[in-house]
């Protein structure tokens, strides 16, 4: 209990401690979220990743497994709900809005101040979130729109899509610098560029969890929604659950590697987090139940304060 305890109060609540001040301001000012969202997206998320890519240690071979890891716990859960959907007869149009809060994540804005806070400076876990963060967007991009949309987007243009993601560009140009770098790792850049892109990086945790807290704002509570608590459930603990199976699967866990046994780490503990905040935005877009998506990631949120504090130290603790 007592370490319990320490993890929640020293990484768990500073995260939610930023997230409620985003929630205040919110219901005060109601800033545009949108805004902030593209702010991360396109300028702070990208110098993370080139910044943490420049000086990436993952070994090609992990790098694969971890991509594998995330998208076998993916099919799972999807296979799993589509089995309770059809038991439980749920609509396929609410079935489709809880395949996309259960399979998709918030690898963005929780999972990197969440990994960066657990370790802080370790090159390694940072660029295993990346790699997670970079196959979710792809997930959500693809999966994502096809499911929300009915089929209404045609394959061509959810593809085309993809190669407008400035995540994937920031990632190649941080490989290829680092890859044309001379021996003793003297910048290939201009070091004021070097330096803009450091600070936004440092400055994308607090807004990250700023705009959490902003969206969450606009979210009506409710705990009326029984199908909130089944797609809460398949996202706190049927997903670490299956992450921990399938790290042991690949070979990632119990290794005297330290990369592996990081990349097995930050792999179940990032399958532990809430519901991704896009899940809403696509519902919103194709009017496919926005509200049943909006509860799910307000209170998906809210519990894995708790949920997530036991998987780290469960991950820690075994793996």
């Amino acid at each position: 209990m007592e370490y319990f305890l320490f993890i929640f109060s020293s990484v768990i609540l500073p995260i939610f401690i930023q997230v409620l001040a985003g929630y205040i301001v919110q219901k005060k000012f109601r800033l545009d979220t949108g805004t902030m969202a593209k702010i991360q997206f396109y300028v702070f998320i990208p110098a993370l990743l080139f910044t943490k890519m420049y000086s990436n240690q993952v070994d090609p071979a992990i790098f694969l497994k971890i991509i594998s890891v995330v998208l076998m716990v993916f099919l799972s859960l999807y296979i799993i709900l589509i089995i309770l959907i059809k038991v439980y007869k749920i609509p396929k149009k609410t079935g489709t809005t809880l395949a996309n809060s259960v399979c998709l994540f918030n690898s963005g804005n929780f999972c990197i101040p969440l990994i960066e806070l657990l370790y802080v400076g370790n090159v390694i876990a940072t660029s295993v979130q990346i790699i997670i963060l970079l196959t979710q967007s792809m997930l959500t991009n693809t999966f994502g729109i096809f499911n929300a949309s009915f089929g209404k987007k045609d394959a061509k243009k959810a593809m085309l899509d993809i190669f407008k993601i400035p995540m994937i560009y920031a990632v190649l140009l941080g490989l290829i610098f680092r890859m044309i770098s001379i021996p003793d790792r003297a910048l290939p850049l201009w070091n004021p560029i070097w330096d803009a892109l450091t600070i936004l990086s440092s400055g994308l945790i607090p807004l990250a969890l700023f705009t959490l807290g902003a969206q969450l704002a606009n979210t009506k509570l409710s705990i009326r929604i029984p199908k909130v608590y089944l797609s809460i459930f398949l996202r706190l603990l049927i997903a670490p659950i299956l992450a921990y199976g399938f790290v042991h699967l690949v070979g990632l866990a119990n290794s005297a590697n330290e990369m592996n046994r990081i990349a097995a780490q930050v792999i179940v503990i990032c399958s532990a987090a809430p519901s991704a905040v896009n899940s809403v935005l696509l519902a919103i877009e194709y009017d496919n139940e926005p509200e049943l998506a909006s509860q799910i990631v307000f209170m998906s949120t809210l519990l894995s304060a708790v949920t997530v504090t036991g998987v780290i130290i469960f991950a820690m603790a075994t793996l």
